[in-house]
Order: C-alpha cells, then structure tokens, then sequence
C-alpha cells in the first residue's frame, strides 16, 4: 500500500495525473499551498503507510508497477528518499544538485515523520551542505549551483543533516514533445523547453514530468501536456482509466486558519 500526496491547482490535471495510479492507492489531495508547506505536511501527518509518493499533478506515471521495484531498491540499500536533482541532470533546472525538485518524490514517511522538525528558522549554510554530503551526487552533466534558490531547499538540507540517505533518479529530456515557453506572465525571452522523463533506478521510464502546467491554457503548452499523458498512457499497464480513486482532500489554508485559533 502506498500514499500519493499532490499539491493540486488544476481539477483536471488532477484526474489526468490520478488516472494512470491504481486505486488501491491512498490519495490525498492538497489545497492552496506553497512548495514549503506542502512539504511541512508531508513531514509531519500520520499517514498509515510506510512510503509516501509525492507527485505533481502534471507529472504522470508510466508504468505504476515500478514504483514498488524502486521502492523494493531503495530498501535493500538503505535509501530513505529519492527524486531528481534540482541541479546538474536536466537543462531546465540549474541549482543545487543535493535537492530533489519536489515534481516526484519517494519518501520513507515512517522515518522521517519521527525527526525532530527544526528546518523552520534555521539557516543552513551552503558550503558547509556542500562539503558534508556531495559524495551523493549521481549526476553533474549539466548546469548547476550551490544555492538556496527556494525556500524548500531547507527541507532537503534538513533530510541530509538528519542522516538521511537520498537516491537521485537520473533523468532526461522528452526531446519529442519540445514546446515554446510563451505566455504574457513571463518577462523573459520565449525558450524551448522539454518536459522530463524520469528513470527508475533500472533505468526504465518510470514517468514524465511536463513542466509550466500552470499555463495549460495556452496552446502550445497543453499540446505538450496532452502528448506526454497520451505516452504515458499508451505505455502503461492499464487497460482502461481508473475512475474510483479514494481521494482525501486537505486545504493547507483552512487548516492553518483552524490550528490558529
């Protein structure tokens, strides 16, 4: 048994992402919160299973099956998390290497929700990050930095600082589904970009994360998301899309506000 805990925005990528996870899974669905306290969240409910699966609602399983034989992997070698590097293996993110981008995660919950969580004020320092802990690193082919770039970055170096151990997927571009990145809220130059394809540690397709979903309305954009959940779904191992999904949803505002008071 296995618990999927999304940070949602879009109802329907939502259902997109949910389909291709079978329904025997745990679900719970997170409401109006930034990638810190989502993350906050994770750390600190009880859930009733051992792992928890953390995956953005744009980032769509291939074949869920492997996601026990990773979770079977990092068990006999004593990794308690994994994700994709934030920095040095994909083109599209060019910070630290010793974070996951939280698009997909496996975490051990059953460890890490017994730590003391004092990531909230404390302050990391980077270079110090740097030289404890970058015999982890699996990947540094492409652009990376030693930095604090977003808040949750404190999340991992708390992870790390606590003697946790990381697996780091390797990943690669889905050169096939390249897409102009052009809307009216960016201020920078229009640029490609390729959605993610993530490994397991066979090196198998495991799932694609599509990227700037938020802008899922413009054209160009949601032909690419559309592409990539018709991949997914064309590789995977279900033979129809599952609609009965046990959901629990969780507004991170709401219960702020109730918890407050």
């Amino acid at each position: 048994m296995l618990t999927c805990v999304t940070r949602s925005m879009n109802n329907k990528l939502y259902d997109m992402m949910i389909s291709l996870c079978p329904a025997e899974w745990k679900f719970v669905k997170v409401l109006n919160s930034s990638a810190f306290d989502y993350l906050d969240y994770i750390f600190t409910a009880k859930f009733e299973t051992k792992w928890v699966l953390n995956l953005d609602e744009d980032c769509f399983l291939i074949d869920y099956r492997r996601i026990y034989d990773l979770i079977r992997f990092m068990e006999n070698n004593d990794y308690d998390y994994c994700g994709v590097q934030d920095g040095g293996s994909i083109p599209v993110r060019i910070h630290n290497p010793l974070v996951s981008n939280p698009f997909f995660n496996l975490f051990n919950i059953e460890i890490i929700s017994k730590l003391e969580k004092n990531y909230y004020n404390k302050k990391y320092p980077v270079e110090e990050i740097k030289q404890k802990y970058s015999d982890r690193i699996r990947y540094l082919h492409t652009e990376y930095k030693y930095d604090d770039f977003e808040p949750f970055y404190n999340e991992f170096f708390w992870l790390l600082e606590q003697g946790l151990n990381p697996y780091f997927n390797n990943a690669t571009e889905f050169v096939q589904e390249k897409y102009l990145v052009i809307a009216p809220l960016f201020i920078t130059i229009p640029y490609f970009n390729c959605p993610t394809m993530i490994n397991d540690h066979e090196n198998r397709e495991i799932a694609i994360h599509t990227w700037h979903s938020r802008y899922i309305n413009y054209p160009n954009i949601k032909k690419a998301i559309h592409n990539c959940y018709d991949y997914c779904f064309k590789n995977s191992n279900i033979e129809k899309i599952n609609k009965n999904h046990n959901i629990e949803i969780i507004d991170l505002k709401k219960l702020k506000r109730t918890t407050d008071k």
